[in-house]
């Protein structure tokens, strides 16, 4: 059992609590004491104690009432928790075990007996830990997302899949900073609600904002951030960015508005109506050829002119059709004869002018 382990005690009795205590230090531990349960409550978020042992009969808030608070908390709420009390009585002792609480001790105790038994709780929840630890490193090392362990300023670890997209190696992500991979108005944005998840004044958040990969192309992303561990003089952060649910419809916006500039310089009519349909045809994929008994177009020249859409190859769409990439040539030919146009473009718009698309 590792002795560097930290245990906080919280006991409005000074005498006995720091009798528990020079017990403790004496046997190796990192001893945190508060004098009631305020304090100890505090205390507790601030040390980040590997357990916890309270006495019950305190005044204002009583141990019943610190175990309920700090079981409410994600950072602590697996921690061991072992009450001390004055009072022998089993049903007492049966209410604060159907809490949850880990383990009772009834004064006047034997202080071997007190050490014996924090070890064996201390061991059973370093093997919990572990577990909890090679969870999170699969999690961290096979998830699609990116994630970053970061002290709030520097980035110390990060998964693969942000690396990739950083377009950086793991031998030099920790000399960057959470600054070094935002465009300064996101740094910005979210500069404080890091300083505040520090000092816990926010357990998290979420923000869009735009990643900049060593490539320089930015990313519109969703960065959230939590407090992953706390400690009396530090807190370990945790980034998780996912793309943002809108960057696809930016990314088209961009793709649409180069696509009508050409239509444009190439004498095209494009009237705001028409545009918006051609905005639509690539926001939406799922577009579908209107069924016309009088339509111009052959059933499989519609095939044709709906995958046209999408922007595959010829070679992909006569795989998709199962017939020769000659047979498409000929179809996209035809169709181009009978809308009298010049490519493929033209027929989309022909087909959107004469409503024979279903958006």
């Amino acid at each position: 059992m590792d002795k560097q382990a930290n245990i906080l005690i919280i006991d409005d009795d000074q005498h006995l609590g720091r009798t528990i205590e020079n017990v403790l230090k004496s046997k190796g531990y990192d001893v945190c004491y508060a004098s009631n349960g305020a304090i100890g409550i505090q205390k507790a978020f601030e040390y980040n104690p590997d357990l916890i042992l309270c006495d019950i009969n305190m005044h204002p808030i009583d141990g019943y009432q610190v175990y309920n608070v700090l079981k409410e908390s994600s950072l602590i709420n697996r921690t061991p928790f072992v009450f001390i009390t004055g009072n022998s009585d089993l049903q007492d002792i049966r209410f604060g075990l159907n809490q949850g609480v880990d383990d009772y001790f009834v004064k006047p105790f034997d202080n071997n007996n007190l050490v014996s038994s924090i070890e064996k709780r201390l061991s059973k929840y370093q093997k919990i830990k572990a577990i909890g630890e090679r969870e999170f490193n699969i999690l961290f090392k096979l998830s699609p997302y990116g994630i970053f362990l970061s002290d709030g300023n520097m980035i110390f670890d990060a998964n693969p899949a942000l690396i990739k997209t950083l377009e950086l190696d793991d031998k030099n992500i920790t000399s960057y900073s959470i600054s070094d991979i935002l465009d300064p108005i996101s740094f910005q944005s979210v500069k404080e609600k890091i300083q505040n998840c520090a000092k816990d004044l926010l357990s998290s958040f979420s923000e869009d904002v735009i990643l900049m990969p060593k490539n320089g192309n930015k990313t519109h992303v969703i960065l959230s951030v939590s407090v992953y561990e706390k400690h009396s003089d530090h807190s370990f952060m945790l980034g998780l960015v996912s793309l943002n649910s809108s960057n696809k419809a930016t990314e088209n916006d961009i793709y649409i508005s180069e696509i009508l500039k050409v239509l444009k310089k190439e004498n095209i009519v494009v009237t705001e109506a028409m545009g918006k349909k051609l905005t639509d045809i690539f926001k939406i994929h799922n577009v579908k050829i209107k069924e016309q008994k009088n339509s111009i177009f052959s059933d499989r020249e519609n095939q044709v002119l709906f995958l046209s859409m999408e922007g595959l190859s010829t070679k992909i769409i006569a795989d998709r059709l199962s017939i020769s990439d000659r047979t498409v040539e000929k179809h996209r030919s035809s169709m181009m004869v009978k809308t009298n146009s010049n490519s493929m473009i033209e027929v989309i718009i022909y087909a959107l002018r004469n409503n024979l698309i279903d958006i």
